[in-house]
C-alpha cells in the first residue's frame, strides 16, 4: 500500500472531497448529476474510488467543455469535471492547503484572490464538527471589496503618486505544468507519486474543446484551479513584498502604488523576470506605469466598489446552468423571492467571510411592519424602474436606434432588472398582481444584446413576461442570427424561451427540432432537448426524440437529460425504458 496516496485519498479524504466540491459557487462547471449519484452512496462510492486510486486503476477523464463570452468578445474555455475527477482534483488541494494554510495567509494583507478559508487546517477531522464549514475559500466578494479599499488607502491616507498595473496573459490556460509541478515540490513538498497524478491529469484537462494542450494550462472552472494558480505566484508574492511594495494582487490582477516612477520600474522588472522564468508573460497591452491623477482614480475605485456591491446585492445565483432543477417550478418561485435572496446573500457572508457585512436597502424591509407601508415600499421600487430606465438611454424614444447615455454599464440594468422583477414578486405575495410594462420590452432587449456575456443575469426580467410575442420573436431571431458563434448566449436563449414561452407542436418539430439536429455545441443541446421534452405532449415526437438522443457520442450529454427527465418532466415515465432507450 503507497501511504502516499493514501494520505491524500483515504475514504475520509474522498469525503471531505465530496463536500467541498458541493460548495463549489460556480455551478457551471459542478457534475450536477454525478454528485447526486455518488452522494446516494457516499461511504460506499468513497471507499471504491480509494480502491481505484490506490490500484492504480483510476484515470482522469477529459470533461465537460464550453465557451463563455467575455466583455471583449472572446472566450473563456470552462470545464466541468466528472464527479471522480472533481474529487481527486478537490483532495489533493485539500491536503496541501491543509499543511500550508498558515504559510500561505502570512501573505494576506498582500494577496486577496482565492483566499483560503480557516478551517482547511483540520483536515478530516472537519467532518466531525457539529456545524462543519466545508468552504474551500473565503468569500470573493468581500475580498475583491478589501483588495479595491486597500488600494484606495494608499491613494487617500498613504499619498502615493505612481501606480503600476498588470496581469498574466491567458493565466490559466498559459500555466506550464513542469513549472507549476516544480513549485509543488520544491516550496510545497507536495509528493512524486502526487505530482505524477497530477501531471496526467492536467494534460487530460488541458486545452479546449476541440483539442489538448499537453504539458500547458489548467482547467479554469474548478475551485482547485484558482488555489493552484496562487501557488506558483507564491514565490513572487514574496520578492515584491520583501522589497517593502505597496503590493497588491486579486489572482493576476496586479497593482503596485508607489512613490516614485523609478521604483515601479524595478517592480515591473522582477514581474517581467518571475513570469518569464515560469513560462508566463505579463500582458503588454494592460501593463502601465502612470502618475496619479488627483480625484479620478478615486473615483474609479468608488465606481468599482459600488458595482461590486451592488453585484453582491442584487445577485439572483444565476449560474444553475447544467442544473437538473432549472425547470422546477419551485425553483422559479425562489429565484425572485426577496426574503430569500436576502438570506441567502447573508448567508454566504456569515459562511466564507469574516469580513464586513454589505448593507442594503433590503435590509430595510425586514425593519417594516405595517403593511401600508410594505405595500408603498414596494410599490415605489416597482415604479423607480419604470422611471429610470428608460433614462439610460439618450433617445428612449427611438425603438429602432437606441444609445445609451455616458457611463452606463451592465450592472446598472442588472440592478434594474432584479428591482422590478422582485418588487412584482413582493407585491404578488401581499395580494397584489402588478402588471410589468410592455413598453419597456425594447430597453431589457437592447440590454441583453449589448451586454450579451451577462446574460444569465439579464435573462430573469425578459421571464417576467411570460409568454409575449415580442420576447420570443426577438429571442429566437437572436439564436439564429446574431449570437451564432456565443454556445453560452444561445444556451441561455433556449432555456429563457423554455421556461417562459409556449409552443406549438408545429413549431417544436419545424424550428426547434430542426435547431436541434443542426447544433454542434452539447451545452447548446442540453437546453435543446429539455425544451423539446418539456414541451412535446406527444409520445410519437418523444420517442423521435430518443432516437435523436441515442445518436448521441457524449454520455454526459444523456446522462444530464435523463436525470432531467427523471426529476422534471410533469408525465410519469418509465426510466428504465428511458435509458435503455437513448443507449446507457
Amino acid at each position: 500500500m503507497s501511504e502516499v496516496l493514501f494520505k491524500y485519498f483515504d475514504p475520509e479524504a474522498i469525503k471531505l472531497a465530496f463536500y467541498r466540491v458541493q460548495c463549489w459557487s460556480d455551478k457551471t462547471v459542478k457534475d450536477q448529476v454525478g454528485l447526486k449519484a455518488f452522494g446516494a452512496n457516499l461511504d460506499t462510492n468513497a471507499k471504491r474510488l480509494h480502491e481505484k486510486i490506490m490500484d492504480g486503476i483510476y484515470t482522469p477523464q477529459r470533461g465537460f467543455k464550453f465557451y463563455m463570452p467575455k466583455s471583449t468578445r472572446t472566450l473563456r474555455t470552462k470545464t466541468m469535471l466528472e464527479v471522480e475527477d472533481a474529487l481527486v482534483y478537490q483532495a489533493i488541494a485539500n491536503k496541501i492547503a491543509e499543511l500550508h494554510q498558515p504559510k500561505l495567509s502570512e501573505l494576506e494583507e498582500f494577496v486577496f484572490g482565492s483566499v483560503l478559508a480557516p478551517d482547511v487546517t483540520k483536515g478530516v477531522a472537519l467532518i466531525k464538527d457539529k456545524e462543519p464549514n466545508y468552504f474551500f475559500f473565503k468569500f470573493w466578494k468581500g475580498l475583491f471589496r478589501k483588495f479595491k479599499e486597500s488600494v484606495l488607502h494608499s491613494i487617500e491616507i498613504d499619498k502615493t503618486r505612481y501606480k503600476f498595473e498588470t496581469d498574466i496573459t491567458g493565466f490559466f490556460d498559459s500555466i506550464p505544468h513542469y513549472n507549476l509541478l516544480l513549485v509543488l515540490s520544491e516550496e510545497f513538498g507536495v509528493e512524486d507519486e502526487i505530482l505524477d497524478l497530477l501531471s496526467d491529469c492536467f494534460n487530460v484537462w488541458s486545452g479546449t474543446k476541440e483539442s489538448m494542450t499537453p504539458g500547458v494550462g489548467i482547467p479554469q472552472g474548478p475551485i482547485p484551479s484558482f488555489f493552484f494558480a496562487n501557488l506558483i505566484l507564491h514565490e513572487l508574492d514574496g520578492q515584491i513584498v520583501g522589497q517593502g511594495y505597496k503590493y497588491y494582487r486579486y489572482m493576476d490582477d496586479i497593482h503596485i502604488y508607489g512613490f516614485e516612477e523609478n521604483e515601479l520600474v524595478e517592480a515591473l522588472l522582477i514581474i517581467d523576470k518571475y513570469t518569464k522564468g515560469n513560462g508566463l508573460s505579463i500582458n503588454s497591452k494592460k501593463t502601465s506605469i502612470q502618475e496619479i491623477e488627483d480625484g479620478k482614480e478615486e473615483e474609479t475605485i468608488k465606481k468599482e466598489i459600488k458595482k461590486l456591491s451592488l453585484s453582491a446585492l442584487y445577485s439572483e445565483d444565476p449560474d444553475e446552468i447544467i442544473n437538473t432543477d432549472l425547470f422546477d417550478d419551485n425553483k422559479k418561485e425562489e429565484i425572485n423571492d426577496n426574503s430569500k435572496l436576502l438570506d441567502k446573500e447573508v448567508n454566504k457572508l456569515s459562511e466564507q467571510d469574516q469580513g464586513p457585512r454589505i448593507d442594503s436597502f433590503w435590509k430595510n424591509v425586514t425593519t417594516l411592519k405595517d403593511e401600508k407601508e410594505i405595500k408603498e415600499f414596494w410599490e415605489e421600487q416597482f415604479r423607480e424602474v419604470e422611471k429610470k430606465l428608460p433614462e439610460l438611454f439618450i433617445n428612449s424614444g427611438n425603438s429602432k436606434n437606441l444609445q445609451l447615455n455616458e457611463r452606463v454599464e451592465d450592472i446598472d440594468f442588472i440592478k434594474l432588472s432584479v428591482q422590478y422583477s422582485s418588487s412584482k414578486k413582493a407585491l404578488l405575495d401581499i395580494g397584489i398582481e402588478k402588471e410589468v410594462d410592455t413598453a419597456l420590452i425594447k430597453y431589457w432587449l437592447f440590454a441583453y444584446q449589448k451586454f450579451f456575456w451577462r446574460v444569465n443575469n439579464l435573462g430573469i426580467i425578459l421571464g417576467a413576461y411570460g409568454a409575449n410575442q415580442e420576447v420570443k420573436t426577438a429571442l429566437m431571431k437572436m439564436y439564429e442570427v446574431q449570437f451564432k458563434p456565443y454556445e453560452w448566449v444561445r444556451y441561455y436563449i433556449i432555456m429563457i424561451l423554455s421556461f417562459n414561452q409556449e409552443f406549438s407542436d408545429k413549431e417544436l418539430r419545424q424550428v426547434f427540432f430542426r435547431w436541434l439536429k443542426e447544433e454542434n455545441s452539447d451545452l447548446v443541446k442540453i437546453s435543446l432537448y429539455r425544451l423539446l421534452f418539456k414541451h412535446s405532449k406527444s409520445k410519437q415526437f418523444s420517442s423521435s426524440l430518443k432516437k435523436e438522443l441515442q445518436k448521441e457520442p457524449s454520455v454526459q450529454l444523456k446522462l444530464i437529460i435523463a436525470d432531467f427527465n427523471r426529476s422534471n418532466r410533469q408525465q410519469e415515465i418509465d426510466m428504465v425504458e428511458f435509458i435503455n432507450t437513448i443507449g446507457l
